[in-house]
């Protein structure tokens, strides 16, 4: 390969990458520049498409565990924020927990902040503790 070959490649890669912002493409740009530096230590080009082929793997690999790490931390479970907000008719209380009917189905309902002797009524849901519903007063 001529002597800038990598070097263009690196370039159009980076780019590309520039108008994506996926950072796989900035990786293989990267492993472009390191085959670029094995023709300058004189490696043949298998050698040279080797280490173009390796840096990849592993820097690819590198931003995909990252990416699917950070993805995994910031995806929050919007099952769980549907009912946030939504207004229950609590009909009975025993020792701190309510009965309810909402959409369909029978709920145990507590308080987010305790009291001593909870009023039937209605309640604004705060979030969904396990099969619990955790309300407050209106």
């Amino acid at each position: 390969m001529s002597t800038y070959s990598w070097l263009v490649i690196a370039t159009v890669l980076l780019v590309i990458e520039i108008t994506t912002g996926t950072f796989y493409l900035l990786m293989l740009a990267i492993a472009a520049v390191c085959a670029w530096f094995g023709y300058l230590l004189g490696a043949s080009f298998l050698s040279q498409s080797l280490i173009f082929l390796v840096a990849s793997a592993i820097l690819v690999s590198l931003v995909y565990r990252y990416r699917t790490q950070k993805l995994r931390q910031a995806v929050p479970n919007l099952a769980d924020q549907l009912d946030t907000g939504e207004i229950v008719m609590v009909n009975k209380w025993h020792n701190g927990v309510g009965d309810t009917q909402y959409r369909g189905a029978h709920w145990q309902v507590v308080l987010e902040t305790p009291i001593e002797h909870p009023t039937t009524g209605q309640y604004r849901i705060v979030r969904l503790d396990g099969t619990r519903l955790l309300v407050k007063p209106l």
